[in-house]
């Protein structure tokens, strides 16, 4: 017993050593202020908060995690989780992406389940254990590619709402007018981080009242309605109170939705348990006396973390350091027969899309009535929660929405152009844009998730990704789309050809 002990100590001691960097590591560094970040920062989540959490839930199931120790034992399915446990383990700490740290940290106690009391041990952590995936960030093109949508949606929702009970409101894209006001649904506002915060209580909900699977499902199903809908409540009380100290409230806003959404997950849950009650089955393993913890696999699993907590010390020493991305090309600021200024600030518009060094231009020939705008910018892959894929680059600013999309060849090159034409209201813009060195949203985030462009890494991409858009107003009358694209052809023609990315 003595043994036992003096092993289950180092255990905890080097998983202590191997995971500390779990302890410090924060998401939302890059975001701003952390109780705001955690109610609308719309995909980054409060790590530590999921593993106090975990650590409850864990904590709660004692006398039944004692109950199926030493019982049983499978090394072969134990070897299946402890094995790329390890190997991910070491690969964080090279490429110094904590968050895979959760991904070891959640193989590492399935399969140490596994090693000490088989799959009766296994069965009673796996649940707990899942819930960690919501300590990880979503890749930064993933996280493009929902949080548009949720945007839209939620403008729409409030749209219909007030349009419902007698408010003259014109919905465009993100944009909703309201008389004289304009509210923008930004990324805040989607609703996205809401419907993550409830997916966590839903799940924690399921997990500590051991619901039945069908009663988990409708509860995990329906989370993200009701983030969405207590979202869009809030959104309506943003645009009919324009007041500062309303709009600012931050905070106060976020409580309150939790707070309803958490009644309303609750209410549900109450009707469900009355259209079909269910007693819970007794658990035999809980009654049982714990067996002895056999010493052989906990001396194991002390002989893996070992090697493992030497690394996790050393390799942060050996990594290689991140050189900056050098400066990159601009858009020309003077253009023969052109008048050039800097374009608008779109920051609000973009929210998450992500460039490390962009330039962004309004070309204009006042004589000849027209217009260019150009945005060229381009992503070093460091910050792997944050991408410049997006939908968003398809259109100019808020309130777009793509009417007509294709593809088009220019000259010199000939260079391939997504080919779009964006509607505001009663204005149409024709847009022309491309990425060089993305590999789209699946091949983004998959790089992005397995850390495959940290320094480090034999995979990493040297080059950035790039993106460049043109857009120019659609003349009215018939022949408009064709006179702006002749428009944005000659235009791009005349553009550096390490600007147009020619081959």
């Amino acid at each position: 017993m003595k043994r036992n002990r003096l092993l289950v100590i180092a255990l905890l001691g080097l998983a202590a050593v191997v995971f500390a960097r779990l302890a410090t590591w924060d998401p939302r560094s890059h975001a701003f202020d952390a109780v705001v970040g955690w109610f609308f920062a719309t995909s980054d989540s409060s790590p530590q908060l999921v593993f106090a959490i975990v650590a409850a839930l864990l904590f709660l199931r004692r006398d039944e995690l004692r109950g199926a120790l030493g019982r049983a034992r499978a090394p072969g399915l134990a070897a299946l989780c402890l094995a790329p446990a390890a190997a991910v383990c070491v690969w964080a700490h090279w490429v110094d992406a904590p968050d895979l740290l959760v991904v070891s940290l959640g193989l590492g106690a399935l399969g140490s389940g596994l090693l000490l009391g088989g799959r009766p041990l296994a069965r009673r952590v796996a649940a707990p254990l899942a819930i960690l995936v919501f300590a990880l960030p979503l890749p930064g093109a993933l996280h493009n590619l929902v949080v548009y949508p949720y945007q839209l949606h939620t403008a729409a929702f409030v749209d219909l709402v007030l349009g419902a009970v007698g408010y003259t409101v014109t919905l465009q894209g993100d944009l909703l007018t309201l008389g004289q006001r304009h509210f923008e649904v930004i990324e805040t506002c989607s609703g996205l981080r809401s419907a993550l915060t409830l997916g966590l209580l839903a799940s924690a909900w399921v997990t500590y009242f051991r619901c039945a699977p069908w009663h988990g499902v409708w509860l995990l199903a329906a989370s993200p309605a009701i983030a969405f809908l207590t979202n869009g409540i809030r959104v309506i009380v943003l645009v009919l109170d324009p007041r500062p100290e309303v709009q600012e409230s931050h905070v106060t806003q976020g409580l309150v939705m939790f707070v309803v959404g958490t009644g309303m997950l609750s209410l549900l849950d109450r009707l469900l348990l009355r259209l079909r009650p269910e007693a819970p089955a007794p658990d035999a393993d809980a009654a049982r006396a714990p067996a002895e913890t056999p010493w052989r696999p906990l001396l194991v699993l002390v002989l893996l973390l070992l090697p493992l907590a030497t690394a996790s010390l050393a390799l942060p020493g050996l990594r290689p350091g991140f050189t900056p991305m050098k400066d990159p090309i601009s858009l020309p600021a003077k253009l023969p027969r052109w008048r050039a200024a800097p374009g608008p600030d779109l920051g609000h518009f973009l929210g998450a899309v992500y460039f490390t060094h962009s330039s962004h231009w309004v070309y204009e020939r006042p004589r000849m009535r027209q217009r260019v705008t150009a945005l060229l910018g381009f992503d070093d892959h460091h910050l792997r929660s944050r991408s410049l894929v997006s939908e968003k680059n398809a259109v100019p600013g808020h309130g777009f929405e793509v009417a007509e999309r294709g593809e088009r060849w220019l000259e010199p090159g000939p260079v391939r152009m997504e080919w779009v034409v964006a509607r505001k209201f009663g204005t149409r813009e024709l847009v022309l844009f491309r990425y060089d060195g993305a590999l789209g949203v699946g091949g983004e985030a998959l790089r992005a998730a397995l850390a495959l462009d940290q320094p480090g890494s034999p995979w990493r991409r040297e080059e950035p990704s790039r993106f460049l858009r043109l857009s120019t107003p659609i003349p009215p009358g018939p022949g408009g789309i064709e006179e702006a694209e002749a428009l944005l052809r000659a235009f791009h023609a005349r553009l550096p050809a390490e600007v147009r990315g020619a081959q």
